[in-house]
């Protein structure tokens, strides 16, 4: 629009002077200019000339200030658009700004929870680059096997040979196949920690890709679980454990019955034969010998079962009381005689006794020391086909030192650790060639031990065994001995009861017939009792009874019922009780209900007089 204004000036501006001298003329003609009319033609050519470039002059000045004003409108409106669309840029990076401040923040808030997270976690991480170096590794990895984080960052401590356990040197191997084959690696591997200890870890690889599936490194994370393995381990060796106890056990079992069933068909087998009329003296003599042998076997095998029991129940206690070394050796060598003798084997016997007669008393249990020996003997004599078993006593130092030796198969080497083991026999099952319940030395070492002592063993397959056990050296005064000895013999040969009554309390016709028979030459009036009804009647009915011999297990009213209501009639009475119970607890809970004695099934003749002698001879 402009250039075509601009060319209408021009053609305007070319115009004009023909336009002006047309004027001109007309007013020349017109004789308005009278007084120019005699002007040169110069002159009026430049007047022409002046009064166009005027015309012109003001032309274009009117044109420009309205072009001027034109463009000052458009400019202002212009400017407004501008303006506007500043305002709108400025509002727009504003709001790019603040949403740029605010992924920033969510960018550096997530980030550092992430950060936070990984640093804060258990379990080890680590990040590698593709060629296996080290990128990232948090805290945890460090903690776990006690290295230096700052010294040791860039280490890749998990797969260091001079870390990894012998059995997983080829980790490394394995898992960068496993990566390149299939992404992801999973493994428990031995780490040694910075004490020295191995760490087992549980570890897990995978490779990293970004979203066009190239790779970026492999993630590994890994996790201490040494004490859970330490637990699965500990599991593994209580359930083997359970498992063999459950055997052996299974074993003693079968050992019981066989070692009870032994000795019960030579004892029906002989008492049988003893009904035999034709049998002479001589031969009913050798009966009953086998007879009495097997009681004793029998009753040996009873008396094992209950000690295993107080084993297990811990209710061995030790009675200090005076013992005199020397008598436990001739014990020791009167029952090993008898065993040789029993089996026939050609086996020297010696017993040495390394105390004087003056030295030998000291407080101590004689019944478990004797079945300390019993036991050692047992197996000595068992296990030695031929040549000699020897029993030595020495004092030494604070102790007293016994040892019995002998020349029979001997012990291998893997079974010394476990030999005093409850159940354990190096032969076991029914191929074994010797007898026995597998007991017989826990419960040697378990008294020893409650005796303040210590049992030991030295051996060799096919050379012989030597036990040793000690027992602490305490002496006693030998006239104080001797004077309890004479009053014990006192009260052993006192069995003339003429004139005392005693009450036998028992459902059981034989143990009464037996108890009878005992008693018999006593010279004490017997009277009987089936019951526990019974036992009260005849308690009410005032008849002077010196002493209650007392069944615990009788019908209607039991033992233990009769004793709290004989206590209601009686309070003074002495009150001894027969029972089977073999702990200490239930014995006690007796005595307390009122019972004066108790007296543990089967009882021997000498136990019976001993402690009925220990009242009727007091009153």
């Amino acid at each position: 629009m402009f250039q075509h204004e601009f060319v209408t000036i021009i053609v305007v501006f070319c115009t004009l002077p023909s336009i002006l001298k047309v004027i001109f003329s007309s007013f020349f003609e017109l004789s308005l200019f009278e007084n120019l009319e005699t002007l040169p033609s110069d002159i009026k050519q430049m007047m022409i000339i002046i009064s166009s470039a005027f015309v012109l002059l003001v032309t274009l000045t009117i044109f420009f200030l309205r072009k001027r004003r034109k463009m000052t409108v458009e400019l202002r409106s212009k400017t407004e658009e501008a303006e506007e669309a500043n305002r709108n840029l400025e509002n727009l990076n504003k709001e790019l700004l603040a949403q740029k401040n605010k992924i920033a923040k969510e960018l550096s808030d997530s980030e550092l929870l992430y950060s936070i997270m990984i640093d804060s976690a258990d379990d080890g991480i680590i990040f590698y680059d593709t060629d296996w170096s080290v990128k990232f590794a948090n805290p945890a990895i460090y903690s776990i096997l006690g290295f230096d984080q700052d010294k040791d960052r860039t280490s890749d401590i998990i797969s260091n040979e001079d870390l990894l356990h012998p059995d997983n040197i080829d980790f490394h191997l394995k898992r960068s196949e496993a990566i390149a084959e299939k992404g992801f690696y999973e493994s428990e591997i031995k780490v040694k920690h910075e004490n020295g200890k191995y760490v087992v870890l549980s570890t897990k690889l995978v490779k990293v890709k970004d979203e066009s599936g190239v790779p970026l490194g492999i993630l590994s994370i890994s996790r201490d679980i040494t004490s859970l393995k330490d637990t699965q381990n500990q599991l593994i060796i209580a359930k083997e454990k359970a498992e063999e106890g459950n055997r052996l056990k299974s074993t003693f079992l079968a050992n019981i019955s066989h070692e009870i069933r032994t000795p019960l068909n030579s004892i029906i087998g002989f008492a049988n034969l003893l009904n035999d009329i034709d049998a002479s003296e001589d031969v009913r003599e050798e009966y009953i010998n086998y007879l009495n042998q097997n009681t004793e076997k029998l009753l040996q095998v009873i008396t094992d079962i209950i000690d295993l029991s107080k084993l297990e129940n811990n209710e061995i206690d030790i009675s200090y009381n005076p013992v005199k070394i020397n008598s436990i050796l001739d014990y020791a060598d009167e029952y090993t005689t008898k065993l040789i003798d029993r089996s026939g084997k050609d086996i020297k016997l010696s017993v040495e006794k390394g105390l004087p007669d003056d030295r030998d008393i000291v407080y101590s249990d004689e019944m478990w020391m004797k079945r300390v020996f019993r036991h050692l003997l047992d197996n000595a004599v068992k296990f030695t086909r031929a040549g000699k078993v020897e029993v030595k006593s020495a004092l030494a130092g604070s102790t007293v030192m016994f040892t019995i030796s002998d020349t029979g198969i001997g012990i291998s080497r893997g079974n010394l650790k476990n030999i005093f083991e409850q159940f354990r026999q190096e032969e076991d099952g029914h191929h074994r060639s010797y007898e026995g319940l597998g007991v017989g030395l826990t419960m040697a070492r378990k008294v020893v031990d409650n005796m303040d002592g210590y049992l030991w063993v030295e051996s060799e397959k096919g050379k012989g065994s030597e036990f040793f056990f000690t027992i602490p050296y305490r002496p006693v005064d030998t006239s104080s001995y001797t004077e309890a000895k004479k009053a014990k013999d006192t009260i052993s040969l006192s069995q003339d009861w003429s004139g005392k009554t005693i009450l036998v309390a028992d459902d059981n016709i034989d143990i009464l017939k037996y108890l009878n028979r005992v008693l018999s030459n006593t010279g004490i009036n017997v009277i009987h009792a089936r019951s526990g009804i019974e036992i009260l009647d005849i308690i009410r009915g005032k008849e002077s009874i010196d002493l209650v011999l007392l069944n615990l297990q009788m019908p209607e009213l039991n033992g233990t019922e009769a004793l709290v209501e004989i206590r209601k009639i009686e309070s003074k009475i002495p009150i001894v009780a027969q029972t089977a119970s073999i702990l200490e607890d239930e014995q006690n809970d007796l005595v307390n209900a009122g019972c004066s004695a108790c007296l543990v099934e089967p009882v021997s003749q000498d136990q019976l007089l001993s402690v009925i002698s220990s009242f009727l001879n007091k009153n």
